[in-house]
């Protein structure tokens, strides 16, 4: 068989997009479709992989996301280079905590730098100037608690806290816009300058227009604020006002 030289530098043969590598729960619906339909919108491409993950939602088998870390990262696209990194779990990042989610996943991929969705999305409430939100999320109270304790600890404030009480991904990706409106409805927003939906896997991705027409406030939700925390991260700048004040 004759051998022919291509001369081809596979480094440098074709400029591609940037590349966020995403770490989805097994279990998750919704949250690697949320970030291609932003990923396409800001020509970056979303490279994926899945961590184990044990259904009621509690505390417990949230916690031990944290031993799933290591080889979901090793499958993250080990022959090439990744711009950043998101941890897609709103309670499991919560839970485990940023710090140690950063430290497991350096180890493995350092230089790159990564985030989660509770971090990013007080980063993105920072970042519009608010201090005190309506916290929304599908949870049980025992994960909806630990959930906005980030919040209460960047110094961020409620006007008030709502969990649906749900314990699996399957049932938090179902809910849609009514549902939210009607809790909105009932929770006081009066004294709140931003409203968060919290989880990875909740459909709220398309309620951050009509809510933010409706209540007049920004709508920060975790697949958006964690998808723009990272094109911070890799000096990207896009505007995609589709996806609410923060993108636009």
């Amino acid at each position: 068989m004759k051998h022919h030289e291509t001369g081809i530098d596979v480094n440098n043969s074709r400029r591609h997009n940037p590349r966020i590598g995403l770490i989805a729960l097994a279990s998750d619906v919704l949250v690697e479709r949320d970030f291609w339909r932003m990923g396409l919108a800001a020509g970056v491409d979303i490279i994926t992989t899945r961590i184990a993950q044990s259904m009621p939602l509690t505390p417990a088998t949230l916690a031990k996301l944290e031993d799933g870390i290591p080889d979901a990262v090793r499958l993250l696209l080990p022959e090439a280079n990744l711009d950043a990194i998101v941890f897609a779990c709103t309670s499991g990042s919560a839970i485990i905590g940023p710090a140690k989610i950063e430290q497991t996943i350096s180890t493995l991929r350092p230089g790159v730098p990564i985030t989660n969705p509770a971090s990013a999305a007080v980063a993105a409430l920072q970042h519009l100037g608010c201090h005190k939100i309506t916290f929304i999320a599908p949870y049980t109270q025992d994960v909806a608690e630990i959930t906005s304790s980030v919040f209460s600890d960047a110094g961020i404030g409620f006007s008030d806290r709502v969990c649906f009480g749900l314990k699996s991904d399957v049932e938090i990706a179902t809910p849609g816009l009514e549902h939210y409106r009607r809790a909105l409805a009932e929770a006081n927003t009066a004294a709140a300058d931003a409203i968060f939906l919290s989880c990875t896997t909740a459909a709220t991705l398309d309620l951050i227009a009509p809510l933010e027409a409706q209540t007049g406030l920004p709508v920060i939700t975790s697949n958006q604020a964690a998808f723009w925390q990272a094109l911070q991260l890799i000096g990207r700048t896009s505007s995609l006002p589709e996806f609410g004040r923060l993108l636009a």
